[in-house]
């Protein structure tokens, strides 16, 4: 049976490049973990609504990789792709894997990202990100209301490591 997964975190936190490492690697000890080995693993690196619904009725034992954010408070979840996919397909699992880096990596890697504006870093505090951390909670405790379940959260800040659900905790 197919499943979609959901790569969410911050940006910078390494959403595209897991899941390159997910497609390279399918027998791994962290994608066997997670119970994707034995199925056909394909990329999705943005919402392509009718690719994946292409997808998903012609494959049968798939694992859908799909990057996925989504930027503030008022984001309506009921009108979310997320949402419109799992309506079209209610039958097909839906899952998030929550990717985390330590604060310090992650603002290292925003650096190296082309379209990160160094003067606006300058005003890009860790409160600022403790915020982002707790949308990224809120978005996803609410997904989970709605039928969504959370594969894994990993920490992505040196390799791959599944860690308990912190980002979950209040």
């Amino acid at each position: 049976m197919n499943k979609i997964v959901w790569v969410i975190g911050q940006s910078a936190a390494g959403k595209e490049t897991f899941i390159k490492y997910a497609v390279a690697n399918p027998d791994s000890e962290l994608i066997c973990q997670l119970g994707y080995n034995n199925s056909k693993i394909i990329p999705f690196f943005s919402y392509e609504k009718e690719e994946i619904l292409d997808v998903i009725n012609k494959e049968t034992n798939a694992v859908i990789l799909i990057k996925w954010q989504h930027y503030n408070t008022g984001y309506d979840f009921a009108k979310s792709d997320l949402s419109e996919l799992k309506a079209v397909f209610p039958d097909t699992a839906n899952e998030i894997i929550c990717l985390s880096v330590e604060s310090d990596t992650l603002y290292a890697r925003l650096f190296n990202k082309p379209w990160f504006d160094e003067n606006e870093a300058a005003n890009f505090t860790q409160e600022d990100m403790n915020n982002v951390v707790e949308i990224m909670r809120k978005n996803i405790r609410n997904y989970l209301t709605i039928g969504f379940t959370l594969a894994a959260e990993i920490d992505a800040t040196n390799g791959y490591k599944i860690i308990e659900y912190s980002l979950l905790k209040t």
